[in-house]
């Protein structure tokens, strides 16, 4: 979370220092200092770039190590269950747990921890840079984030249902090849 929120600042610090170029460097004709402002930006982009090296690795590691655990857990449980409950459900459905949800949630882990910190690091960084870049104009923002805020809450209330036929459509799959390969014993 640390190389994420870091990488944002730096990828936003970026823009400012092209801003500076342009407004002081450019304007006075000042190539020294355009060189080293150029050089500072350059600095920027390579300390963010590790820090994005950094921050898939560890989330590769957290949701490969996520994914471990809850794998062993569910096989635990599997072995604590009664025949009785062995035979209740169904051996498709509990194929499906122990590898599509799992590895959903692994991926979720891997790719998810990226945007669900970088979005909201970003955006309010971005707010209060723009407030000192230029008030007035900044107001645009206020406005347009409860927006697409608003936006994104009805696409995943509407896509949500889906994941669940989904679900079942992959149970169902997992069933059929199942009875597909018991039935090429007999």
């Amino acid at each position: 979370i640390f190389c994420v929120a870091a990488e944002t600042m730096f990828e936003l610090i970026i823009p400012l220092i092209m801003a500076d170029i342009i407004d002081v460097g450019v304007k006075y004709g000042d190539k020294p200092y355009i060189f080293e402002r150029g050089a500072l930006m350059v600095v920027c982009a390579l300390i963010s770039m590790l820090l994005g090296a950094g921050s898939a690795r560890f989330a590769a590691l957290s949701g490969q190590g996520l994914g471990a655990e809850l794998r062993k857990a569910e096989y635990r449980k599997l072995q604590s269950f009664s025949f009785a409950n062995v035979d209740r459900f169904r051996t498709s459905s509990l194929i499906t747990r122990l590898t599509g949800d799992v590895t959903t949630i692994q991926n979720a882990v891997c790719t998810g921890i990226r945007p669900a910190f970088r979005a909201p690091v970003m955006m309010i960084t971005s707010i209060v840079m723009s407030f000192f870049i230029n008030a007035q104009l900044a107001l645009v923002f206020l406005v347009a984030a409860p927006l697409l805020g608003i936006l994104l809450f009805l696409i995943v209330r509407k896509v949500r249902p889906l994941y669940s036929k989904m679900q079942g459509a992959i149970d169902r799959v997992n069933r059929v090849i199942q009875e597909n390969l018991t039935a090429i014993r007999v």
